[in-house]
């Protein structure tokens, strides 16, 4: 029998970790990235991600986050990587605020050994925070980071080690149906079809999928890290990722571009929209507001050398919930889109979903919540 070909549209996370899933069942599959993996105009780049199961009431979340986790310690011992480093997840939060505690719940309902703290426990176990203005405190031991160019290199070797292709410098400017499969265009006017195209381009689907007009909305991110900081006080071992109000979150120290130990904070705030192919810079206003809640709930961080910013984008949907289906034009083109700046962690387990959709195969998990039917609802 023919293998089946497919491409995959998107060199990030998602897309080598797709490409993967595939090339694993026999497929014949190419991998087409823009620029290069890991570049630094990608929703997937960068020294950390969080891996977390505080998800509030969302079960399938949470339950989702205990998958990958192994999935990605699978990868880590194939490929000779270091992949995850685990440091527990402190939220910081309020009684009222609908996630703290739910999580909670949800997070002890699956077995996991999260506490609840009180601000005296949180600051007796973490000195570094001023907890006193929280009412509702959870740790959980077992999350921590992804370090995320490593994972994505780690999938691209694997990538090619069963057999995949990955052409990177190919930017793809039109995906449409074909026949039962789907075709792409591209820059150079190359014409590529194949049995199933799955496109996995973050920020720029809807200019590769503009009959759809998803509800996807392009959003600027900002991340500041911080030198000087002693690893004895914010290393890892003694200072976790941590969520406040879900809004602000950080992470222990890590070795940046320049040889230093970096601590990371940033905003989850969604920014400013911003059109993926005009690149932005520093928004000090931002920064400042990075700075203000350091002073306020990490004191000894507040004066911290300002090391780097670094930049990305959310492909962000209303309901932050995931775009993985099947294009309503026809069965040859399937979408993983609206990341919302919570995918990474499942990279690699929504490579397996998308494989299994392009397959035609039973999912994992269950795809309802992530159908683009829902929009139609609305």
């Amino acid at each position: 029998m023919t293998r089946p070909q497919m491409i995959v549209v998107g060199g990030g996370v998602m897309g080598l970790a797709t490409g993967c899933a595939l090339a694993a069942q026999g497929v014949d599959v190419t991998v087409l990235e823009r620029y290069r993996v890991a570049h630094d105009r990608a929703s997937s780049h960068g020294l950390t991600r969080a891996i977390r199961h505080e998800y509030g009431p969302l079960a399938i979340y949470t339950q989702m986050v205990a998958r990958s986790l192994p999935l990605w310690a699978e990868l880590a011992r194939e490929t000779g990587r270091h992949l995850y480093t685990e440091t527990g997840v402190l939220t910081l939060g309020q009684p009222d605020d609908g996630h703290t505690l739910p999580g909670y719940d949800t997070m002890r309902a699956a077995g996991l050994p999260v506490e609840r703290l009180t601000p005296r426990e949180c600051m007796q176990r973490f000195p570094q925070f001023r907890a006193e203005d929280y009412g509702a405190i959870t740790y959980n031991p077992i999350g921590g980071m992804l370090h995320a160019s490593e994972c994505l290199f780690a999938l691209a070797d694997r990538l090619r080690a069963q057999g995949g292709t990955l052409r990177e410098g190919a930017q793809v400017v039109r995906v449409e149906p074909a026949g039962p499969g789907g075709r792409v265009i591209l820059a150079d006017g190359t014409s590529l079809a194949a049995d199933r195209v799955i496109v996995t381009v973050g920020p720029w689907v809807r200019a590769l999928l503009p009959e759809l007009d998803l509800p996807v909305r392009s959003t600027r991110q900002q991340v500041s890290y911080f030198a000087g900081l002693s690893p004895d006080e914010f290393g890892v071992g003694v200072f976790p990722v941590f969520l406040s109000g879900m809004h602000h979150y950080g992470f222990p120290l890590v070795r940046g571009d320049d040889g230093r130990w970096w601590l990371k904070v940033a905003s989850h705030a969604f920014g400013a929209t911003v059109d993926p192919d005009v690149p932005y810079g520093r928004d000090d206003a931002e920064l400042a507001d990075v700075r203000a809640f350091l002073r306020r709930v990490i004191p000894a961080a507040a004066g911290a050398e300002l090391a780097a910013m670094d930049y990305c984008m959310y492909d962000l949907v209303a309901d932050e919930d995931f775009i993985l289906d099947v294009h309503p034009g026809g069965a040859g083109i399937i979408i993983g889109s609206g990341f919302s700046g919570h995918g990474f962690k499942f990279g690699i387990l929504i490579g397996q979903l998308l494989a299994a959709l392009a397959l035609e195969q039973p999912p994992a998990f269950p795809l309802e919540r992530f159908r683009l039917a829902r929009f139609a609802r609305h």
